[in-house]
């Protein structure tokens, strides 16, 4: 009886060393990354979906091979909360402590209010977000950062998660500072909830764990098409008329001129140091 009973045990132990074997190894093959066939897809999509798109990113349009069009459409991503260990929550709560400061943010409007409506004079409408961003300098940052690797918490050309990715277009293109995570990003901005009601520029969310609140989040570019931090691919562009993330969609936020103002980290000062004249 004892024996019939260790070896159900066994049994029971192998079988879950399999699985987790397994599943170890079948993570970490879904997570090796190519950066430059990453990016060639990103690029296929752009230039196979959208005339206007394309032309904010400088490209010409193409057809492009289907075979990738529908590989980057059956992206997915692969965080749960099951799969946050403890050093990721920590990082998790360091991140969301930050963002409870981000309000704090040392500006000066009035100079970027002089930046923000020289620039919108100088060009047609049609250059811009509506809330006053060139398209082309969202765009052309995008760009700099497709293939990027995926890790949670990342924050630089070496790895870099989804609100990170966001974040750091958004100071490279207009020098605006936005939350650290996904759930505080979703807290900005005006509630975009139909697709169809979508502009360049606006911040896409996701709920992507077991929760339905925003998990994960990008830039949305135009014809159902966002840019991302992609724990499958890295950093990418994918289509909203995948299943996954139509399934999982949850809204946009587009911002708005008095955020723009406020989370501005433009350097100059209008003001200048007293001088003191001998005499």
């Amino acid at each position: 009886m004892k024996i019939t009973t260790n070896m159900k045990f066994i049994s029971k132990l192998i079988i879950i060393l399999v699985i987790t074997v397994f599943s170890t190894t079948q993570l970490s093959a879904r997570r090796h990354y190519n950066p430059k066939l990453t990016k060639k897809k990103a690029i296929e999509m752009i230039r196979a979906n959208s005339e206007t798109v394309s032309e904010i990113a400088g490209f010409e349009p193409l057809v492009a091979d289907s075979s990738l069009l529908i590989e980057m459409q059956d992206d997915s991503e692969l965080l749960s909360d099951a799969e946050l260990d403890d050093s990721e929550a920590l990082e998790l709560d360091a991140m969301e402590a930050e963002d409870e400061n981000y309000e704090d943010i040392d500006v000066n409007i009035n100079n970027f209010e002089k930046q923000w409506l020289s620039f919108v004079s100088e060009g047609e409408s049609s250059t811009f977000t509506e809330n006053g961003i060139r398209k082309d300098q969202i765009m052309e940052s995008i760009l700099g950062w497709l293939g990027t690797p995926y890790r949670f918490g990342g924050t630089s050309r070496k790895s870099i998660d989804c609100s990170a990715f966001t974040q750091t277009i958004f100071k490279e293109a207009a020098e605006i500072k936005l939350p650290r995570t996904a759930r505080w990003q979703y807290t900005l901005g005006e509630k975009i909830e139909n697709l169809d009601e979508l502009q360049f520029g606006d911040l896409i969310f996701f709920h992507t764990r077991s929760y339905a609140r925003a998990s994960h989040c990008g830039i949305y570019l135009g014809d159902n098409l966002f840019a991302h931090a992609s724990s499958r691919y890295g950093v990418t562009v994918s289509s909203l008329e995948s299943g996954y993330y139509n399934k999982r969609f949850i809204g946009g936020r587009r911002l708005t001129d008095e955020e723009i103002m406020q989370m501005s980290i433009n350097k100059e000062k209008d003001e200048q140091p007293e001088t003191k004249f001998g005499g």
